[in-house]
């Protein structure tokens, strides 16, 4: 019970954290779009593009924690813990999608050049951009150590691409606003959004790369899957035979399910305690595991 209650407000933490995330997201889309529309920066609208993207993937990974904070007992839930992978995939997604439109729109700029004008209030947010992007960064860092998901893993990284983001925007527009030197003045607002979108690029394959392998169930690796034979040979006296080793694992937890076969004539309570015995072995060999020992008897043979 004492574990259950912990997971639900391990949960209701990162639910919250990523649903204030949602707020200040969309509260941040209309100045970012009002310093895009009056500008001609195409890093300021690059940098809309990519909050547009971004404000929807942390709306999935909300809807996500939401669905899995449900708690519904009637139903058995199991696989439900890939949505936070998805979550992680859709961040990726919204990132490589601005990052073709961002690319796109620096390329354009560096053909035709013009001058920016109309950004010192796209400045001034890209200013306060980096400072709450920082906070939120840090927020959802300390939030993954203390409760480590995939979700908040991804939110604290998109966060620090955010706070990069926006630091490229700020580092753009000032040197495209008040450099003295006619190149920059010119240039630095197209090689600024094409800096954005590399960055994006380079962000979204990160986040793919940690998502997608959890969302395919795997075996443990080999070397411990040593260390578990070595377990079971050692309480080989316990039992009469393996019947079979099934394992898998997630970013969190090694499921083993071992299948044992004992002597017919062993009472229940010394099956249980065997059992109890080789399934404590493991889990103290591994630390983060859910071990299943599952006793029948041997087959029958003619």
């Amino acid at each position: 019970m004492t574990d259950t209650k912990r997971l639900d407000h391990s949960t209701f933490s990162r639910e919250r954290l990523v649903l204030i995330a949602v707020g200040t997201t969309f509260i941040s889309l209309v100045p970012t779009a009002f310093v895009a529309f009056i500008s001609t920066s195409t890093t300021l609208l690059a940098d809309l593009l990519r909050c547009v993207g971004e404000f929807f993937a942390i709306l999935v990974s909300w809807i996500v924690l939401r669905r899995m904070s449900a708690g519904d007992s009637k139903r058995f839930n199991y696989g439900y813990g890939k949505l936070e992978q998805l979550g992680g995939i859709a961040v990726a997604a919204a990132l490589f999608l601005t990052f073709l439109v961002s690319l796109f729109s620096g390329v354009r700029g560096l053909i035709s050049p013009q001058q920016v004008e109309n950004a010192q209030l796209g400045f001034l947010f890209a200013i306060l951009s980096v400072m709450g992007n920082g906070f939120m960064w840090g927020m959802n860092y300390i939030t993954n150590t203390r409760q480590p998901s995939p979700i908040a893993e991804c939110q604290w990284r998109l966060f620090r691409a955010k706070t990069c983001a926006t630091l490229v925007v700020m580092i753009s527009l000032a040197t495209a606003m008040y450099a003295s030197n006619s190149f920059l003045k010119l240039y630095m607002d197209p090689i600024g959004t094409i800096a954005l979108s590399i960055f994006m690029l380079w962000q979204a394959y990160t986040l793919s790369s940690a998502s997608v392998p959890d969302l395919i169930d795997y075996a443990i690796e080999e070397s411990l899957q040593g260390a578990l034979d070595t377990i079971i040979e050692e309480h080989r006296h316990l039992y009469v035979k393996v019947e079979q080793v099934r394992s898998r694992r997630n970013p969190q937890k090694v499921f083993i399910e071992l299948f044992l076969s004992f002597e017919p004539q062993l009472p229940f309570h010394e099956v249980h305690r065997r059992v109890m015995t080789i399934k404590r072995a493991i889990e103290g060999r591994f630390p983060r595991s859910d071990v299943v020992v599952i006793p029948s008897l041997p087959p029958v043979t003619s």
